[in-house]
């Protein structure tokens, strides 16, 4: 039995369907009775409540023997999945798998940069048998522009003239999903990565493409973007998060990685063919 957290999420919800499709016993912990409805429907098992109480954690974990800890964006993330692994441990839980960030940092000034850091190192000192998944950005970060892109022709970032390495969800998913149902080397941590490293203008012109009208890139200053954010009703640390991780990968250099063929023996999916797939969300 897996048991999957952060089921409900772009992640979670595709990986449940690829598990659930293939023949693989599921199970996920939720707090929303009408999420819970569906994913029953869909054939998972269900436990309701929160992984931060430890009752209904354990409940959730008892007779699992994988997990996948999908963490979410909060203040308390690394205190949250440590006493996740924590009572996965004590659950007899075989095989981790923790999704985080090729950006994940301790010394990060982006406070989910720095969560997962914390996170996969006490992860790697449990003692347990682990894998860590270290996305890249998603291509799909790109649908939170849409309505940017259907009235205003722009894409607005503090991103400069950098480049990014962007993964489609579902190449992910792919990757996730051969971890969890394969005998995986202990201790691997996974770079994974599109085909390309883009640059914004770019990126810009193959939406442009799918929405048969210009899409013109502009970078935008880190107190715009902010101030952009909290008009939009982000939480001030939220959306401080969110400006800091752009910052940070406005000043990275992504390494392209071949670990979603090598593990799903598939190519990655293009940004183009991304844009193909989803060119009705851009018009």
């Amino acid at each position: 039995m897996i048991i999957i957290t952060g089921a409900t999420g772009r992640v979670g919800n595709k990986l449940i369907e690829a598990l659930l499709k293939a023949g693989e016993p599921v199970r996920v912990l939720t707090r929303n009775p009408q999420k819970a409805a569906n994913l029953q429907a869909s054939g998972a098992s269900v436990t309701l409540g929160d992984f931060t109480q430890l009752s209904t954690l354990n409940a959730a974990l008892s007779g699992c023997n994988r997990l996948m800890d999908i963490p979410p964006n909060t203040l308390n993330q690394a205190e949250q999945e440590i006493q996740l692994f924590e009572a996965a441990k004590s659950a007899g839980i075989q095989h981790i798998v923790k999704l985080s960030t090729v950006k994940a940092n301790p010394e990060s000034n982006c406070h989910f940069f720095k969560q997962h850091a914390i996170a996969e190192e006490y992860l790697k000192q449990s003692g347990m048998r682990f894998t860590i998944l270290q996305s890249n950005s998603f291509m799909q970060n790109f649908l939170w522009f849409t309505p940017e892109i259907r009235t205003q022709g722009t894409l607005s970032l503090p991103m400069k003239g950098a480049k990014t390495a962007p993964v489609d969800i579902r190449d992910v998913v792919r990757v996730a999903h051969m971890v969890l149902t394969r005998t995986d080397g202990e201790g691997n941590t996974h770079n994974i990565t599109g085909l390309e490293m883009l640059p914004l203008k770019g990126i810009a012109e193959q939406l442009s493409a799918a929405a048969n009208k210009k899409i013109t890139y502009i970078n935008v200053s880190l107190c715009d973007f902010k101030r952009t954010l909290l008009q939009a009703g982000l939480h001030e640390w939220y959306a401080a998060a969110i400006v800091a991780s752009w910052q940070v990968a406005s000043e990275g250099h992504p390494t392209i990685t071949n670990i979603v063929a090598e593990i799903t023996g598939r190519r990655p999916i293009a940004f183009e063919q991304f844009v193909q797939d989803y060119e009705r969300s851009f018009k």
